[in-house]
Parts: structure tokens; sequence; C-alpha cells
């Protein structure tokens, strides 16, 4: 450890009540979206504050001002066939300019959250930013608005050891990256807010992943006929169809994971799950069950590693699912409606020979922190950046738990020590 690395780590150290602080208050100021109500605005603004006061020049945008946004092929105008909306959805992006000629780097986090279900949570209140055992609990605090902190007090950091950059470091807070968004970030980019590297932040345990996992959600539909039967006539119930369409999905998550053939980031996880999210028909009240439904549906998610595109998604996932169903002696012959409920999300992977892996090692090292690395088992904004911009970015996050789920939480010594590694990363790399 260098001079340096030990006056970061004392600054840290003595600012850490500080960091969580502010983190814990990001967790307590709602930004929980639940289509087709959206809620970044308060939050956004506590972010821009805070990169005001960090000396940053900050801008706070709406991704509609961005000439281009809607016309870019990446755009997607709805959330399971519900128009998306952007009003009051603001990006903020703070830029620390460097002296130049030296590296640009982008730490870019997504500050909206879903919903605070589900209800009851055991620990803590939903947005409570309580810290407890080790763990900083609240619905945002592991996805993702850790990033947020982390980003800012690395920053602060350096500036208050009065270290010099020669790079421009960028950070950026951005919306709808929930329910296959990704609009905040393409706005971003598309505003010129571009860097020679970008860290996107997600939960990925402390590894540092190239690779990220794509997928699609698809809304299911099986039709029926609806009704009493009092004659001889066989009606065909939806009821039963959903079930053999559940049992169709986990056949489909069986067979294509008995011969495991994963790309080598993946070598230690070779699994790709396909998710049952939610299942429905016939109504919610006790007066809705006079008869068969006319409709069930399933929605489900269906993960995909980085190169496959829609099409194959598609034709595998569809072609699957109705050859499973034909071979029921008791099929009507009638295939369910497959529905897109948000964007097919690729997965996608940078390049390993790109300068900042051999940044980045040297950091953790430092900062005695063991370096791993590996694809993220999910999707996330990343491929907005390796797809559509001229910034490649890889995935890091802390260890927690609970994410989109009761009890969220994040650990706080990965918080503090993720401040310690970007402290150190942003010298290396733009200093």
């Amino acid at each position: 450890m260098t001079e340096i690395d030990s006056r970061i780590d004392r600054w840290i150290a003595e600012h850490q009540d500080e960091l969580l602080g502010f983190l814990s208050r990001l967790v307590q100021t709602s930004s929980e979206v639940c289509p087709p109500q959206t809620g970044e605005l308060a939050c956004q603004k506590v972010v821009q504050s805070a990169y005001q006061a960090a000396g940053a020049e900050v801008d706070l945008f709406s991704p509609e001002s961005v000439p281009g946004l809607r016309q870019h092929p990446a755009f997607f105008p709805t959330w399971d066939g519900m128009p998306r909306s952007l009003e009051n959805r603001p990006d903020v992006v703070g830029v620390f300019r460097g002296s130049g000629g030296g590296h640009s780097i982008l730490l870019s986090t997504h500050v909206d959250t879903v919903s605070r279900e589900p209800l009851p949570w055991q620990v803590a209140e939903p947005f409570s930013g309580l810290i407890q055992e080790g763990k900083l609990y609240g619905r945002g605090s592991w996805d993702t608005k850790w990033g947020i902190a982390v980003g800012l007090y690395a920053m602060k950091c350096l500036r208050a050891l009065h270290i010099p950059l020669r790079g421009d470091v960028i950070l950026e807070s951005v919306v709808d990256e929930e329910y296959g968004g990704g609009h905040g970030v393409l706005a971003a980019r598309l505003k010129g807010y571009n860097a020679d590297i970008a860290i996107n932040s997600e939960p990925t345990s402390m590894v540092v992943a190239p690779a990220h996992r794509g997928g699609g959600e698809w809304r299911i539909i099986v039709r029926g006929d609806a009704g009493m039967n009092f004659g001889e006539r066989k009606q065909t119930n939806p009821v039963h169809k959903l079930a053999r369409l559940i049992e169709a999905v986990k056949a489909f998550e069986i067979e294509r994971n008995a011969r495991p053939n994963p790309p080598p980031l993946y070598a230690s996880e070779p699994f790709l799950p396909a998710y049952t999210f939610q299942v429905g028909g016939g109504g919610h009240t006790y007066a809705q069950v006079s008869g068969i439904p006319s409709e069930c549906y399933l929605i489900i998610w269906v993960e995909e590693y980085p190169g496959t595109d829609q099409q194959t998604h598609t034709r595998r996932l569809i072609g699957f699912i109705n050859d499973f169903l034909a071979r029921d002696p008791d099929f009507d012959g009638v295939y369910p409606e497959y529905h897109q409920s948000i964007r097919f999300l690729p997965g996608t992977e940078m390049d390993l020979r790109h300068p900042f892996f051999e940044v980045l090692p040297a950091a953790y090292s430092s900062a005695g922190i063991e370096y791993r690395m590996a694809g993220a088992p999910f999707a996330c904004d990343a491929f907005m950046f390796n797809l559509h911009s001229p910034t490649p970015a890889l995935t890091l996050g802390p260890r927690g738990g609970n994410a989109h789920g009761m009890d969220e939480y994040v650990l706080v010594q990965d918080v503090i020590d993720l401040t310690r590694i970007y402290a150190r990363a942003i010298l290396a790399w733009c200093g």
C-alpha cells in the first residue's frame, strides 16, 4: 500500500458515517416505480444537490428533451402494452473535469427501484435506511443506490486530499432501468456524456463482470370456453391449459440446462433460469367464480447468454412450448398468444483486453480485497453502453440480499470497500 492509498483509507474511514448517512437518505427518499406510475424526481433532486455541493458541473435533464431519443432504434415505448412515460423522470449527471491528457471514467447508477412489495417487511420498513448488524436496509439499498453514494464519496475523497486528475470523472444517476427501460442511460449517451470506460452499478457481490446475461419477458395467454357446461359438449378450460403451460416452461428450463455449454465467464454458474413471475385469470373475487374463465395468463422471464439475439430466443422458447402443448392428448389445437411485456434485453460482453482491466486488479489488491471476474447473472443497462455508445461498460457492485423482495439490504462493509476501490481506480486511470 502506498502513502496515497493510506491517505485514501484514512479519509474514507473518517467519513464513513457520512457516506452511509447519505446512502440512508437516498433510500429514505423513494424513487419507486410501479408501472404506469413513476417516482424518481424527489430522489434525483437529492442527488443533484449532492453533486453540486461536491463541486461537479451538474446537468439535470429529461430524457425526452434529448434529440433523437424516440427515433433511436433502442427506444422502447411501452411496458406491458401501456405507454411508457418519461415525464418528471430526469437524469442527473455530474462532471468533474480533469486537467487534460488522462483517461476518462463514467460511474453509472440507476436510481429507480421496483415496488416496495411484497409486504410486510420483517426487519425494517421499505424506505427506512436502517443500519443494523452490518446491513443497510431499504428498497434500492442493494439495487442500486449504493452506487450513487460510492461514486460521489470516492470523488469527494480525492478532491479533499487535493489529488489532481488529468482525465474527466463523470457520475450519473439515471432513470428507467427497471422494467426493461434503459432510456435514462441511452439519453445520457445521446447527450454526449461518454468516457473511455464505464462502471455500471449492479449487485455483483464484489465480482467484476465484463459480461452480463440478457433475456426476454413474456405475457403468455391461453384461451378457452367461458361459462358453465350443462350439456355434453366438452369445454376447453384455460385453467387446465395454464397448468400445462407452467409445466412447459419448467420443462424448457430443464431441457436447455441438461447439456450446458456456457461461455468462459459463466463456467462457474452454467445455468440459465426461466422464472415464472405471475399467473392470473378469471378474476380476483368470489363473485367471479361462477364459471370457467375465458382466458388465463402467465408472465415469465427467460435468461440468455451474451450473443443470443431476439430472433433465436423467440424461436427456441415458442417452438418448445408449442411442441410441448401439442403432445397433450387433451390439447384443443389452439396455441397460446405470446406478447413481449418489455423489450428483449440482449446480453453483452466487453473486450477483456481493455486497459482498465490492468488498473482494477491493482485497486482491489492495494485495498486488500480479493479480485474475482465472472459474468453477471442478470440483465442490466450495460447493454446500452456496449451496443449503442462508444463507451464500453463492465458491471460491479457489493454483496447484499433480497433485491426486489422484502427486507432488501446491502452490506455496509462492501459499500465502504468499494469506495476505497473506486478512489484508487479513478486515481490510477484518470491521474
